[in-house]
C-alpha cells in the first residue's frame, strides 16, 4: 500500500506495548517519591522510552519480514501484511529516536546514556541475541530491569537492591514463560521448530520448570525483603506486606498454567492487563501495599 492509516500506524508502533514503560514510574511509587515534580519526570520518561522502543519495533520488524510471513500470527502485523510502506517505517525509525534523545535531554544527560543502553542492547537483540538459546531471555529481562533503573535515574530517587534482584528474577520468569506460550501455540498448531530462535518444541518441559523456579526465587526474594529492616523506614505496618506473598504465588502460577492450556497468545505482562483475573490480583497488591505505608 502507498498509504497507512491511523490504526495501522499504531499497530506498527505497538502503542499497546507502552504498557510495559510504566516500569518506569516504579522506583519513585515503591520510594514514596510521588509529586508532581517526580511524576512530570516519570512522564518524559515515559514518553522517552515509548518512542525508543517504538522505532525499535519497526527496526525489529524490518529485519524479520521473511520469518514473520511464515508465522500464524505475526503475518498481520502491518509490515508483514503489506499495510505499511517499508520506505515509511525507515523514514520514520530515525524520527522516533530523535523524539526519544529530545525527551531524555529534557531530564539529564545520564539518563539519556541509559535509554541509549536500552537502545543497543534492542538492537543487539534484534540483530542477533534473540536467536541465542537462553541468551535472549537474559536479555529479556535485563530490558525490563533497565526500565526500572531509568525511572530511577529519572526521578533522581536511590535504585533499592532489594527491587534490583526483585524485578531480575521477576522478567526472567516472565520471558520464559514468553518462550513456553510461543513454543506450545506452535506445538497445538503442529508447527516445526521456530527458524529465528534457539528452541525446540521438546525443550517446553525445562523452559516451563526454569519459569517456576525464577518465579519462586522472586517471591524469596520478596520475602527476604519484608523480614529485612529496609522495610522499616517506609512502611508503617510492614507485617501486611506478608499478604502479597500469596498474591504473587498465585499471579505466577496463573500465568503459567494459562500458557502451558495454550491461553495466553500475549506476552505475560500484556496478558496481566487483557486478564480479568491478573488485574483482579495486581490491584489487590497495590491496596495492600498502600494500606501498609
Amino acid at each position: 500500500s502507498s498509504r497507512a492509516s491511523l490504526k495501522t500506524w499504531a499497530q506498527a508502533l505497538r502503542v499497546y506495548q507502552y504498557a510495559k514503560n510504566t516500569l518506569v514510574f516504579v522506583p519513585a511509587i515503591t520510594a514514596h517519591q510521588m509529586n508532581l515534580a517526580t511524576l512530570g519526570y516519570a512522564l518524559l520518561a515515559f514518553l522517552a522510552f515509548s518512542a525508543c522502543a517504538s522505532g525499535a519495533y519497526l527496526m525489529n520488524d524490518l529485519l524479520d519480514l521473511a520469518a514473520d510471513r511464515q508465522h500464524p500470527t505475526k503475518r498481520h502485523r502491518a509490515l508483514a501484511a503489506g499495510r505499511l510502506p517499508m520506505s515509511s517505517a525507515l523514514l520514520a525509525i530515525p524520527a522516533l529516536w530523535l523524539l526519544a534523545v529530545a525527551a531524555s535531554l529534557c531530564i539529564s544527560p545520564l539518563f539519556l546514556g541509559v535509554l541509549g543502553g536500552y537502545l543497543a542492547t534492542t538492537i543487539a537483540y534484534s540483530l542477533a541475541l534473540k536467536r541465542k538459546m537462553l541468551v535472549d531471555v537474559v536479555t529479556l529481562a535485563g530490558l525490563y530491569t533497565l526500565r526500572i533503573i531509568a525511572g530511577a535515574v529519572g526521578v533522581g530517587v536511590v535504585l533499592s537492591e532489594w527491587l534490583l534482584i526483585f524485578s531480575l528474577f521477576v522478567f526472567t520468569s516472565l520471558a520464559l514463560i514468553k518462550r513456553f506460550s510461543e513454543l506450545s501455540m506452535r506445538e497445538s498448531a503442529g508447527l516445526a521448530d521456530p527458524s529465528n530462535r534457539d528452541y525446540r518444541i521438546t525443550d517446553l518441559h525445562i523452559i516451563g520448570a526454569m519459569a517456576a523456579a525464577s518465579a519462586m526465587n522472586a517471591v524469596t526474594v520478596f520475602s527476604l525483603y519484608v523480614s529485612s529492616s529496609a522495610v522499616t523506614p517506609l512502611y508503617s505496618r510492614p507485617w501486611m506486606l506478608w499478604l502479597l506473598n500469596p498474591l504473587l504465588l498465585y499471579w505466577f502460577g496463573r500465568a503459567l498454567m494459562m500458557a502451558h492450556r495454550r491461553e495466553m497468545p500475549d506476552d505475560p505482562i500484556l496478558y496481566t492487563f487483557r486478564d480479568g483475573a491478573s488485574r483482579a490480583t495486581v490491584a489487590a497488591m497495590i491496596c495492600i501495599m498502600l494500606a501498609a505505608i
